[in-house]
């Protein structure tokens, strides 16, 4: 621990910038006085409940009154929703917005704290929206199945190579449909080679029943009031049922907290990576910076406008309730995304052609969204915290 004298008269208007470097068992604090230039104090400390409230006590009794940050990380929200309960202003730092210098080798504790404090006192860094409790856990539960569902896959993957490595293939259809797993039941092995066979049955079957039961939340979660109109708009475009739009308002927050659509693409990863010098520009694949899974619902989502602009019996189910400027902007997705989908496979990987149409399609999204009247009840910003003085 180090601390550097003061001895100017500090207040409770003065703001000091703490930055914390946070890990399971420990945080490393750093406080930066912006008026001075300085650093006045660091400190590693438990990472406990009663530590911080210590430390932020000090702080303001010594210094004046706390300006917190620490970068997202594995340690979720926990130390953010504490800090704001102590009446302290603390934002949580995106990972991509810190900058790295390629020359630095020494890497600290102590020198990320200081890092963060000082290029957060420069305004430098750029704060994540941080869900409330309840949206978080609808979150955790949307990435759960997401985790099972791959999971699944990766069973009937290695199910399937079992079998052909004992000369049982099954060729009359697809994989995994009602004929195949009649086929599959009437495959009769060694006793040891039956008894793996067995165990990957049995974990499909108990993955299967795992993924039904979340989605029967899913559902209730999605009927509440503040999912329920943001899902439904959602949904009224192709490519987009209850799920993919919940995991879309889950991960993105309120898409009208987005100025433009370019600003939603580049959220979303889905703009092409640029290194222009003088006189040459080269743009390279997608930058595939900011949400994963909103990233991947979307491309998924894309596939869908390869097929011919149609207005099923299920799109339609999806549709009732929304309002006809919502439904006009889903069937002119439609026509245009269709042509685009097919004027870029022609010359490029249909893959490609799907990044592309999935960056158009958050557009006509963002749009959708901007006719929407109804509350915000998603997270658009981080609300401002209650001052608590006498915490």
């Amino acid at each position: 621990m180090s601390e550097q004298s003061n001895n100017n008269t500090t207040g409770a208007d003065k703001t000091i910038i703490v930055g914390f470097d946070v890990h399971k068992d420990s945080i490393v604090a750093c406080a930066f006085d912006p008026s001075s230039g300085e650093v006045i104090l660091e400190q590693q400390l438990k990472n406990q409940p009663v530590a911080v409230v210590k430390i932020i006590k000090r702080i303001r009794a010594r210094f004046g009154e706390p300006q917190c940050c620490y970068e997202a990380s594995s340690c979720g929200f926990v130390l953010y929703r504490q800090l704001r309960d102590l009446g302290v202003e603390c934002d949580v730092i995106a990972p991509s917005s810190i900058p790295r210098r390629s020359g630095d080798r020494i890497k600290t504790d102590r020198r990320d704290a200081e890092k963060l404090a000082t290029m957060y006192a420069g305004r430098l860094l750029r704060a994540v929206i941080v869900p409330d409790p309840e949206l978080e856990s609808t979150r955790a539960l949307l990435r759960c199945r997401g985790a099972l569902v791959e999971e699944m896959t990766r069973t009937k993957h290695r199910t399937t190579q079992f079998l052909q490595t004992r000369g049982f293939v099954y060729r009359e259809g697809t994989n995994w449909s009602l004929k195949f797993w009649r086929w599959l039941n009437n495959v009769e092995l060694e006793r040891v080679d039956q008894s793996v066979l067995d165990t990957y049955v049995h974990l499909i079957r108990y993955l299967e029943a795992q993924i039904a039961s979340i989605e029967a939340d899913l559902k209730k979660e999605a009927k509440k009031d503040r999912f329920s109109n943001p899902v439904a708009v959602l949904g009224a475009f192709r490519g987009i049922a209850l799920l993919s739009a919940l995991t879309l308002v889950c991960e993105l927050g309120d898409i009208r907290r987005f100025a433009c659509p370019r600003q939603l693409m580049s959220y979303l990863g889905v703009v092409p990576s640029e290194h222009s010098s003088a006189n040459s520009t080269k743009r390279g694949s997608i930058t595939k910076s900011g949400n994963t899974h909103a990233r991947k619902v979307l491309i998924s989502a894309a596939w869908k406008y390869a097929l011919r602009p149609a207005a099923g019996s299920v799109l339609k189910r999806r549709q009732d309730g929304v309002s006809a400027e919502v439904i006009a902007i889903s069937w002119k997705a439609q026509k245009r995304l269709y042509k685009r989908f097919h004027s870029l496979a022609v010359r490029k990987p249909r893959s490609v052609a799907a990044v592309a149409v999935a960056r158009e399609l958050s557009g006509f999204l963002w749009e959708a969204m901007q006719t929407s009247t109804f509350e915000g009840t998603i997270p658009s910003v981080n609300t401002p915290v209650k001052r608590n003085l006498a915490a």
